[in-house]
């Protein structure tokens, strides 16, 4: 899709004056943003402007824009069509597992006809409907099938970019007359900027008054847990993250989302002096080095036991950390399928995540507390 060097610096400097501004009405006619850094919303008489920025890793000055109307004679004359998005749409297609969370906290999970990759799909809902045949898989990133989701007439499909590569395909369906709009949620590295998204889709399903709600209820539940922990936070537990994969380990930076999350829940992330985009590839023994200073390990791929892990590679059977009562993975909630509410949820319910993540390192802040989307991994015991 096309942009213009004059819409660039126009939005940057939207972006300027929403950091500026943050908290506080940033003018006539625009979605004040409390956290998100990655869209904007412009209400005008008749129809909405969204603008999304840098919707995948890497991007530098790459800008959609879209104009959400009831009704075309509302739009300014001169608008590119593929950019027309027609609000309150029948029929919608998900290539993300957290577009279908978005849906479902509107309410409005019915309205999907079409996913990406359905084995990752969590929803009890909509998991019949894949599993009846009524709500269709159209293949994974680049093996998307543009066929199909012609064939089935969308009014609109959300997509996120993992790459320019990508753009081909989207700008295919563009072309074929089909609404494309890229969410770019999943790069927002504050938990709460990734659920301010749902203001997104309450502009482009006519619901942006549930929407704030929705947000303002998540917001005001995430700071006053963050504010408990802060009155009773004790010891600051050093976390590790992820498991190696192929001899790398590819390291979450210290600006990232699950680095905030650790730090708002009172840890401290072990690599949180890192800023970076994207993970960081490491070698496996540089990790375990700094790795025995860790006093839990969150996140440890697919382990289903302390053994998976120490049977991936005997130099993490070594980790002080590597023991029964220090490693939690988010599998809690993983259906038959494979897939897992924790990326799907998760997005809409940081709060959750936080009060998780917060009971595993002080487990004495929420006696009683059982957490939502993690569970601890025990030692199998030979037969």
């Amino acid at each position: 899709m096309r942009h213009t060097l004059t819409f660039v610096f126009f939005a940057l400097a939207l972006i300027s004056s929403c950091k500026q501004e943050r908290g506080t009405d940033t003018g006539p006619g625009t979605v004040n943003n409390e956290y998100s850094e990655r869209f904007i919303i412009e209400r005008n008489e008749g129809y909405s402007k969204l603008t999304v920025l840098n919707p995948w890793q890497g991007a530098e000055d790459v800008n959609y824009y879209y104009y959400i109307t009831d009704e075309l004679s509302e739009l300014p004359d001169g608008v590119d069509r593929s950019k027309i998005i027609l609000r309150n749409p029948r029929k919608i297609v998900c290539t993300s597992t957290t577009h279908i969370a978005m849906l479902d906290a509107l309410g409005e999970t019915k309205l999907i006809t079409a996913v990406s990759g359905s084995d990752f799909v969590y929803n009890q809902e909509l998991r019949q409907a894949i599993d009846e045949g009524r709500v269709k898989d159209i293949g994974y990133e680049n093996g998307y099938n543009t066929e199909l989701i012609y064939s089935l007439d969308p009014d609109l499909v959300l997509v996120y970019g993992v790459g320019s590569e990508t753009t081909h395909t989207f700008k295919r369906l563009a072309d074929m007359g089909i609404p494309v709009v890229f969410i770019a949620d999943y790069l927002e590295n504050h938990p709460l900027a990734r659920t301010e998204w749902i203001k997104v889709y309450g502009e482009l399903l006519g619901k942006e008054e549930l929407a704030g709600e929705v947000f303002s209820s998540v917001s005001e539940e995430y700071n006053a847990v963050l504010n408990m922990i802060k009155g009773e936070r004790k010891t600051r537990h050093r976390v590790l993250l992820g498991l190696p994969f192929k001899d790398k380990w590819f390291v979450s930076p210290g600006n990232s989302y699950i680095s905030k999350l650790i730090e708002d829940a009172g840890g401290r992330y072990l690599w949180e002096e890192i800023s970076s985009d994207e993970a960081v590839p490491m070698s496996l023994e540089a990790v375990c080095l700094k790795a025995r200073e860790a006093d839990i390990w969150l996140n440890p791929g697919n382990a289903q036991s302390i053994n998976n892990i120490h049977m991936l590679d005997a130099r993490l059977a070594d980790l002080p950390v590597s023991t029964e009562g220090s490693v939690f993975n988010n599998n809690k909630r993983v259906n038959t399928r494979g897939g897992n509410d924790y990326w799907e949820s998760g997005t809409v319910n940081p709060h959750i995540l936080l009060k998780d993540i917060a009971s595993i390192l002080n487990t004495d802040l929420f006696p009683g507390y059982e957490p939502f989307y993690y569970t601890e991994l025990k030692k199998e015991e030979a037969d």
